[in-house]
């Protein structure tokens, strides 16, 4: 037993002393070293590549930021108000702008002539007008309707083109001088005339309106801020932006016509015992309208030369002008040009045409309308103001 334990203890011996010996040397293989030389390229790499995506990754950051500037900019750009529909947007009031005076409602076919609305004054004016001092006569009378029958200015769905005479044209030979319809000579506009009574009556009445910011009085009314005017009457309408200065407006409407218009009368008189005669040429804001199948133009002046002269010597001639300085056509209307229009030949309808006192609304005895005055009737000092009436005896061409 003794012996046994002995050889034990001997062999428990020489295994630690085997286990614990430092002569033995543990290498790394040459696989694994030829893994880890693998690994150490392959880091390598990654740190390159590394160092090349945080450049790349600085220059986009700066990128971005310059286009961030410059989408700020650009949103600025867009956003600031350059109309007073803008102007409101601002304040997120939406709405469109509508043109008063678009192609759709205010030109037809190719003519560029609008339809004619039914109020009277579309086709009815009077001396003194606006700023040139003298009352209106209806002021006190309330609307027109009250005292006048109001009759239809649109003509309905024109028929037949601008140039198609309603009248008998004048003809003369080449080279003769045309005195009797009051040209200058042979018409280089033809192409260009409103010939057609129709045509030439939509667009005699047809009006451009305008609207604009006008101020007013402390205590008037109006607006004073930007909210306010946001949603006014007619702000659909308004192309100006806002004053926006804490002082009141209001939107202020005209209607001007669309083409300009004259009246030539002959002043006659005696100077030195010699009669003499001249030319009267005005600006008055004519009408023209169809009664029954005929049709007559009327203007509502105060008493002055072109009424005498319409009244005494029966007639005169009319000219509607249009002209657009845009346009590189000289005439026609096939296509937009500079040069259209018509002139009128016409005589006074004394029964249709009326002699109002200075107030303007008092008839002339045995002048009024309705009443077939004749002109050597007429005392002159009792005349403030004249409707005249004239009748179309001839529409022809610009001259």
């Amino acid at each position: 037993m003794k012996k046994k334990l002995l050889m034990t203890l001997m062999c428990s011996s020489l295994v630690v002393m085997t286990g614990c010996s430092e002569d033995t040397v543990y290498e790394t293989s040459q696989e694994v070293l030829d893994q880890l030389a693998l690994l150490e390229t392959a880091n390598s790499e990654l740190g390159a590549q590394n160092s090349q995506l945080t450049d790349e990754k600085a220059k986009l950051a700066q990128e971005k930021a310059t286009l961030q500037l410059e989408v700020g900019d650009l949103k600025d750009g867009m956003l600031a108000p350059y109309d007073f529909s803008t102007q409101c947007a601002s304040i997120d009031v939406a709405f469109d702008y509508l043109d008063p005076n678009a192609k759709e409602t205010a030109q037809l076919s190719k003519a560029n002539v609008g339809l004619a609305g039914d109020d009277c004054l579309s086709c009815h004016t009077y001396d003194g007008s606006g700023n040139a001092g003298i009352i209106p006569p209806h002021n006190d009378y309330g609307d027109c309707a009250g005292c006048h029958a109001p009759h239809a200015t649109a003509p309905g769905d024109l028929t037949g083109n601008p140039t198609d005479p309603t009248y008998a044209q004048p003809v003369f030979r080449p080279g003769a001088i045309d005195g009797k319809t009051g040209a200058s000579g042979l018409s280089y506009y033809g192409s260009g005339s409103y010939l057609n009574a129709e045509w030439l009556e939509v667009a005699v009445n047809t009006k451009i309106h305008n609207y604009r910011w006008a101020e007013v009085a402390e205590g008037e009314g109006g607006v004073t801020t930007l909210a306010q005017a946001c949603v006014v009457e007619k702000r659909e309408h308004m192309k100006d932006m806002f004053p926006n200065d804490g002082k009141a407006y209001v939107v202020e409407t005209s209607g001007n016509y669309l083409g300009s218009k004259l009246v030539a009368t002959v002043n006659k008189y005696v100077e030195n015992g010699v009669a003499v005669e001249t030319p009267n040429v005005a600006t008055f804001g004519w009408g023209m309208k169809n009664i029954n199948g005929e049709y007559f133009s009327s203007v509502f002046i105060g008493k002055n030369n072109t009424c005498y002269n319409a009244i005494m010597n029966g007639g005169a001639r009319l000219s509607y002008y249009q002209y657009d300085e845009t346009q590189f056509t000289k005439t026609g209307f096939e296509e937009d040009s500079r040069n259209r229009g018509a002139r009128l030949i016409v005589t006074t309808d004394y029964t249709r045409t009326g002699l109002f006192a200075a107030d303007w609304a008092t008839p002339v005895p045995g002048a009024g309308i309705g009443e077939a005055f004749a002109p050597a009737d007429v005392d002159w000092n009792q005349v403030g103001a004249c409707n005249i009436t004239f009748k179309v005896e001839k529409i022809i061409p610009l001259g």
